[in-house]
């Protein structure tokens, strides 16, 4: 477990210990009650006792409460929300190659049910395991001290209660496995139906979306049902052998009253120390099962954190200082196969604080190369030389599909400030309107313009834009354009388009054709 956000539990541990001592001194009162109050005969002592004993179980009952049973759980909890954010933070680095290897449905499944399982086995692992192992020992160290055959009995039944419970565990790990698996494929079903909707209604394909979500949750379903019934089944089975082993040694307890080497108070101590043996038994070991059973989501929490480690993927690649990208003799790869080849560049370099047009067909590859400079495509396939500029980190990108939140305006700006002269110079006429998430209550002209105002809005020095003139009208469109213009040779600017409005303006046209790119002008 390598997340270091989750700290040890000394303090507990020890709040924890003295629970369990105070605890194991009711046995040694209720012997005493028998032997020497009842059975000897000191009836005078016996309102002392109650008093007494009455103190000492509140006692342990209040801090068994707190410390034994609240304080883990609260921990749990804690952890749980602690990884949530560090996971969320960790997807927000990662690189964006890494992270389009798995399907979203794996990520919300990290997020909502790997942190609460990691975050639970490091409380259970580093509190309760460690506390109620010294309680095991230091409760077969007693009793071994009162009678030796005791420790002995107690011994051989710790090592049977270990056995059934680690031997029914093993199957577990990978049927838990197999569940996480069938579960992605649910929420990425799940996620298909409430995140496109709108779309689903507009084409009339409820019926196909809805068949393949239901067959994700019987799949789904069969493997929970498999599971708990195993579970519940590995539960089942330290009882059976915690019944066996009360009934054995109340036998060997009777014999050895019967021959007179302990008294009555003291098999009733030991039975119910018996009692109180086997629960810390069974908690270290249900531990033990859970941990191997639940390892998966641990593994993934933990891959997270190493993959958010992993740089960009365009890092190798920023030499540039005056010029924004520079590429010799290159040919681009999307992937690792013949057929993922995109283009060739002969030579081309494009000046930092240009303004650079990119042309080409649907799907010759314009935007791969915005994502390539950004460190979003890996160039691992690719052949030649390409370097880019060392700012490219803080470039910023207009990009597609339109996201929003549910909130105000200037909430769905993210922090960005909102640029009044640019809001008027946009015609934006719905500042007042509460938006959102679907967006359904935004036009498609409206997104666009919250998109241009937010990118136009950073404080970025490179500003990719792919399609800004989308869904404009005509006006519009050329209020965007002079604006774009008007940031001419105070930042660097690549424009994806495919009509000429910016052409005369332009530096240059990075021109894909034939699969070769070159630019002109």
């Amino acid at each position: 477990m390598k997340a270091k956000e989750l700290k040890k539990y000394p303090l507990q541990i020890v709040l924890m210990t003295i629970t369990f001592v105070i605890n194991m001194t009711l046995p040694l009162l209720f012997s005493y009650l028998i032997d020497d109050i009842l059975v000897g005969g000191n009836f005078d002592m016996l309102w002392r006792w109650f008093v007494i004993t009455f103190m000492i179980a509140v006692v342990s009952m209040a801090m068994k409460f707190f410390f034994a049973n609240y304080t883990p759980i609260k921990i749990g909890i804690q952890n749980s929300f602690k990884l949530q954010d560090k996971s969320l933070r960790n997807i927000l680095k990662m690189n964006q190659t890494i992270y389009s290897k798995k399907d979203k449905g794996y990520y919300y499944n990290l997020c909502e049910n790997s942190t609460g399982a990691y975050g639970d086995l490091h409380e259970e692992l580093y509190l309760n395991m460690i506390s109620n192992m010294i309680y095991i020992i230091g409760m077969l160290l007693f009793v071994a001290y009162v009678n030796v055959a005791f420790g002995i009995f107690f011994a051989i039944y710790g090592v049977v209660l270990v056995i059934a419970v680690t031997k029914s565990a093993k199957p577990l790990y990978h049927m838990q496995k197999d569940i996480l698996e069938v579960q992605d494929v649910f929420f990425m079903n799940m996620r298909n139906i409430i995140e496109n909707k709108g779309g689903i209604n507009a084409l009339h394909t409820e019926g196909f979306f809805h068949k393949k979500c239901k067959n994700a949750i019987a799949s789904y379903e069969k493997h929970v049902l498999r599971y708990r019934f195993y579970e519940y089944l590995c539960n089942y089975l330290p009882d059976i052998a915690n019944q066996i082993c009360n009934i054995g040694f109340l036998f060997v307890a009777g014999v050895l009253v019967m021959k007179g080497e302990i008294t009555a108070g003291v098999l009733i101590m030991g039975y119910q120390y018996m009692g109180y043996f086997a629960t810390p038994i069974s908690i270290v070991c249900s531990i033990a099962m859970r941990y191997r059973s639940s390892k998966v989501h641990v593994e993934r929490v933990d891959d997270l954190e190493t993959d958010a480690c992993a740089g960009k993927e365009n890092e190798p690649l920023k030499r540039e200082k005056e010029l924004l990208v520079k590429a010799e003799d290159f040919d681009f790869y999307k992937g690792e196969n013949a057929e993922d080849f995109l283009y060739h560049i002969d030579k081309m370099e494009l000046k930092r604080n240009g303004l650079y047009v990119i042309k080409g067909e649907n799907g010759s590859g314009k935007s791969m190369l915005l994502n390539l400079m950004l460190g979003n495509v890996s160039v691992n396939d690719s052949k030649g030389r390409i370097s880019i500029n060392k700012d490219m980190d803080e470039a910023a990108m207009l990009t597609y599909p339109f996201f929003a939140i549910n909130g105000s305006f200037d909430d769905n700006l993210y922090g960005i400030a909102a640029d009044k002269e640019l809001a008027e110079l946009l015609r934006v006429d719905f500042m007042d309107k509460e938006i959102t998430a679907n967006p359904a209550n935004l036009s498609y002209g409206q997104q666009q313009k919250l998109a241009l105002i937010r990118v136009f809005g950073t404080d970025a020095p490179i500003l990719f834009l792919d399609e800004p003139l989308s869904n404009l009208d005509v006006e519009t469109q050329e209020k965007v354009v002079q604006h774009i213009v008007k940031l001419k040779g105070q930042k660097s600017i690549l424009v994806v388009m495919h009509s000429d409005e910016l052409d005369e303006m332009a530096d240059g046209i990075v021109e894909i054709r034939d699969r070769k790119m070159g630019l002109r002008g």
